[in-house]
């Protein structure tokens, strides 16, 4: 691991109000105070007198520690850059363990940049992405669980999502890890145990152990997994959105429904059928909820032959097989019509995934009756709107957020969602999968010796999970997706 002092902007880009930039290494306070210089408009009435109580570094700069000092950055001529706040924070009660220095600094690139310069001049090393973070996980002060639900508290899209990953930054999912790791442990010594007493020949009556108890066992541990996974598809709508499609033939207002849920005219709209060729995606929040909402080319059958209407129809296509919900706009001044029923049949009737269904143009006359749409339509009721007029628009928001409920399993209690990063997910359904394999060789009569190699699979996954045992170059990964400064 580097030991060296890092330094960056810990601010994103623009223009704000304050910018800070941070340092952390055993040399953060001395390159801090080299271009530091406190209350020097004061100095001049005081005779440079300063408050004791912190640590003097050279000169007569003294810092209490965790309390904000003022002062001025200067350059090699001691000319003043920016008027600044500084704070230290002693080891090991921060955030990496090591010695810390915010500059708290006017907002603006161009004097952090200026700023970052100059202790990159003194000495420091620019801070590479995430390894503020990096240094907390490998100086013990985090697990690796904890360190990722730093990133998914920053990308956090509603306030449920918040919530359960402060509650994974506080260590409640890495317990969980642990405990289910303890049960694996458990398992493998009970089957050892069993595996002693068939091969010292003992009497079965003096068992402790038996099969069954290792078949119950692993499937509690199975049922934990499942567990897990189901709380995590909960997290990732409550952390991503619910991935809504817009879809339908040409013509019908898809463009028209977008830009009226996004509250602006993101999507060109004419009375010429075929305008949107491209998908056009936005997040939105309803009430909290956060809803991607993708808007789609028109499907129909003549769409193959041009070859740019061609691609636009395939991306609707892509688009409606990793869709969490889909709408399925109408015409209701045309009926329902054979296009609308090709579209249908060919690509939404077996896709398996919830539909609303909503008829627009209702100003214009409407010729979709209740029976004929039963009949034709079973999964949903329908929904009438006009665009225009607006008659029933606000509707398509209740919709929505019932079918954000019913997606997240009809729960609104999101206490025991779990918010995951792809790499988490991935490592539990690794898990999952090879206690699975056990317990059907353990179903299958395999000999016990040999079920312990999933068994073991399963805790190589749990240990990764955790970050106890993982390669640098998946660290680097994992990492390398936070921001500088971070």
């Amino acid at each position: 691991m580097k030991s060296d002092t890092i330094a960056a902007i810990s601010t994103p880009p623009g223009e704000g109000a304050i910018g800070i930039i941070r340092l952390s290494g055993s040399d953060s306070l001395p390159l801090a105070l080299s271009i530091f210089r406190a209350g020097l408009k004061n100095k001049k009435k005081e005779g440079g007198n300063t408050p004791g109580g912190g640590k003097d570094v050279g000169g007569d700069v003294v810092l209490r520690p965790r309390r904000l000092t003022y002062g001025h950055i200067v350059d090699a001529g001691e000319g003043i850059i920016d008027e600044v706040l500084i704070c230290y924070h002693p080891a090991p009660h921060t955030y990496t363990r090591e010695d810390i220095v915010e500059i708290n600094t006017h907002g603006g690139m161009l004097l952090l940049k200026e700023i970052l310069k100059l202790l990159l001049q003194k000495g420091a090393r620019a801070a590479e992405p995430g390894e503020f973070t990096r240094r907390a996980y490998q100086n013990g002060r985090i697990d690796l669980l904890q360190a990722e639900s730093i990133l998914s508290i920053i990308e956090a899209k509603s306030l449920q999502a918040l919530k359960a990953s402060q509650r994974s930054l506080n260590g409640l999912l890495s317990a969980e890890v642990v405990a289910l790791k303890e049960s694996l442990y458990t398992v493998l010594a009970e089957i050892e145990v069993y595996l002693d007493f068939l091969h010292n020949d003992h009497d079965p009556e003096d068992e402790t152990v038996s099969e069954q108890m290792i078949l119950q066992n692993i499937k509690r541990l199975v049922h934990h997994m499942n567990q897990f996974e189901e709380r995590s598809r909960k997290g990732r709508l409550w952390q991503h959105g619910l991935r809504v499609v817009i879809t339908g033939r040409p013509n019908v207002g898809k463009s028209s429904l977008y830009n009226f849920m996004l509250g602006e005219e993101r999507a060109i709209v004419t009375d010429i059928p075929g305008t949107t060729r491209d998908l056009l995606s936005e997040q939105i929040s309803i009430n909290g909820l956060s809803l991607r909402i993708i808007d789609t080319a028109g499907i129909h059958k003549d769409g193959r032959k041009d070859p740019v209407e061609k691609i636009g129809v395939s991306y609707s296509l892509k688009a409606i097989e990793e869709a969490d919900l889909i709408i399925f706009m109408l015409d209701a001044s045309d009926g329902i019509t054979d296009k609308d029923l090709w579209i249908y049949n060919n690509y939404l009737n077996d896709i398996e995934k919830p539909l609303l269904f909503l008829a627009n143009k209702t100003d214009l006359g409407d010729k979709i009756y209740e029976e004929e749409f039963s009949s034709v339509f079973t999964e949903e009721p329908l929904l009438k709107m006009s665009l225009v007029t607006k008659e029933g628009a606000q509707d398509i928001f209740r919709a929505l957020e019932e079918k954000f409920y019913q997606a997240a399993a009809g729960s609104r209690g999101e206490e025991n969602m779990i918010v995951l990063q792809i790499r988490e997910e991935a490592l539990i359904s690794r898990a999952k999968g090879f206690l699975q394999n056990a317990l059907r060789a353990l179903e299958e009569t395999t000999p016990l010796d040999l079920i312990t190699i999933d068994l073991r699979l399963a805790e190589e996954a749990l240990v990764e999970l955790l970050g106890e045992e993982i390669r640098e170059d998946l660290l680097d990964e994992i990492f390398g997706r936070f921001c500088i400064g971070k």
